[in-house]
């Protein structure tokens, strides 16, 4: 947020997905005051909050809430979620995606919206919501990409 708020959605947000993971770690680019910090944690929205400097985009916050975590914390959790704040919702329950998701070996990751390609993109996955198994975050490949992540 330009202003260092925390916008209304994105509380929203937190109530409505903080009961489909076991930890959330909230990164923010924007300079939230302690006391902003300390309501999402108490009221068990998030476990986790990182303060950085608003450089890098979406994909370097991610890779610094990765690093935050380490290789060895990660392993513990089966899918890993990433998901930035220019979204509204969700709008309806997420819990069958995820548990449709975690139960099926074949499906190594998902996202919420498919584009489909035109003139001057690809089809590809959007990626302001994805989710990766642990089959994913555990390859050599997926932790080359994201430590190579320049800001």
């Amino acid at each position: 947020n330009k202003f260092n708020l925390l916008s209304s959605h994105v509380e929203y947000q937190l109530e409505h997905i903080r009961p489909l993971f076991s930890r959330v770690i909230f990164i923010s680019n924007s300079v939230l005051s302690d006391e902003v910090q300390a309501k999402l944690q108490g009221r068990g929205l998030i476990d986790d909050f990182i303060q950085r400097e608003n450089q890098g985009f979406d994909f370097a916050a991610w890779r610094d809430g990765m690093t935050f975590l380490g290789d060895g914390t990660m392993q513990q959790y089966d899918s890993l979620t990433l998901m930035n704040d220019t979204c509204f919702g969700p709008l309806w329950d997420l819990e069958s995606y995820y548990q449709r998701f975690e139960t099926d070996d074949t499906v190594d990751f998902w996202g919420m919206t498919n584009f489909r390609s035109n003139s001057q993109f690809k089809e590809h996955v959007q990626s302001y919501y994805l989710s990766f198994s642990k089959k994913v975050f555990s390859s050599a490949a997926f932790k080359d990409f994201w430590q190579n992540v320049q800001n």
